[in-house]
């Protein structure tokens, strides 16, 4: 490897973040490891974005600003920092989370030592627009580090809701294995079940990284159209484009053995039952037929579904 090239990657992509983007790079820089390079990738904003990048740019050699024509969507944005990224370790990062200065370090630590974990994360708190700590929201603790893959892999895709381990540390090579570019919101979850068929996940046990909640940020958008419009920009998404079908992709592609493997379709044929996610493979005429059919039905009908 090169020895002229950075250990650690942050990829930010950003799109009209000028009311914290500051605030998070200036906590990415105050990292105590530091040798890291920040690549920041702005999704064609109309507001000052564009003019702290630059801003910081020329403040700091260890900063890459990129700027597209046009708005490509989140997920496309967030795939094009990684492919521009050079570093043994890759690292996303959100242009309204916070960064305290060890987590880096202590997440170095863990990866170095221990070539079974392909992700490092620490525990996440929660603030508010203005930056006041919250009470966190969280996942309840899952066995995302166990040895068996099938158990991390159920941990993921049954147990897991809000997925702040995207936000950690991951190994560039587990991360070439996958494809980033999907277009359905909360894709997220899914690379995170591509990285558990490939190692462990690992949370260091101090509360080093800090999620924003704010109006402006895409889980409060109206509607799902809001959402996808947010995720994919201009471009259609077919009806494969699913996370259950990204899971069963996941199980395919990864290198398991055949036990493994049905032991990883059985976690996916769960997922297809649970809340009737197998609906959305049907046309929407359907899918909205069953809907308006249960709720037409008596309470006591419905609850005896069960």
């Amino acid at each position: 490897m090169d020895s002229n090239l950075p250990t650690v990657s942050i990829g930010l992509p950003v799109f009209n973040g000028e009311d914290y983007l500051e605030a998070a790079l200036e906590s990415l820089l105050a990292q105590t490891y530091t040798n890291f390079e920040i690549v920041l990738c702005d999704n064609a904003s109309s507001d000052r974005t564009a003019e702290i990048c630059q801003t910081y740019a020329a403040k700091d050699a260890r900063i890459r600003y990129y700027r597209n024509d046009h708005n490509i969507g989140a997920a496309e944005n967030f795939d094009r920092v990684f492919q521009l990224s050079r570093g043994k370790y890759f690292k996303w990062a959100a242009h309204d989370d916070l960064c305290k200065p060890t987590f880096l370090e202590r997440c170095i630590e863990v990866l170095d030592r221990d070539l079974s974990v392909v992700l490092c994360t620490s525990e996440a708190g929660r603030i508010d627009w203005a930056g006041n700590e919250q009470p966190p929201k969280a996942d309840s603790p899952r066995p995302i580090d166990a040895w068996e893959v099938a158990e991390r892999f159920e941990a993921i895709v049954l147990k897991t809701f809000w997925s702040y381990e995207i936000f950690g540390l991951i190994r560039s090579s587990a991360l070439k294995k996958l494809n980033l570019r999907r277009s359905n919101y909360g894709s997220d979850r899914v690379i995170l079940a591509e990285l558990s068929l490939q190692g462990r996940l690992v949370h260091v046990p101090e509360m080093l990284f800090f999620r924003r909640f704010h109006l402006k940020q895409s889980t409060c958008m109206q509607s799902a159209k809001e959402r996808q419009q947010w995720h994919s920009g201009n471009r259609k998404r077919s009806i494969w484009e699913r996370g259950s079908v990204g899971f069963m992709q996941a199980v395919f592609q990864a290198d398991l053995t055949p036990a493994e493997r049905v032991q990883c379709m059985g976690v996916v044929l769960r997922y297809l039952t649970k809340a009737g996610n197998w609906r959305y493979f049907l046309p929407k005429h359907f899918r909205q037929t069953k809907k308006l059919t249960l709720t037409q039905m008596p309470a006591q009908s419905i609850a005896s579904k069960g």
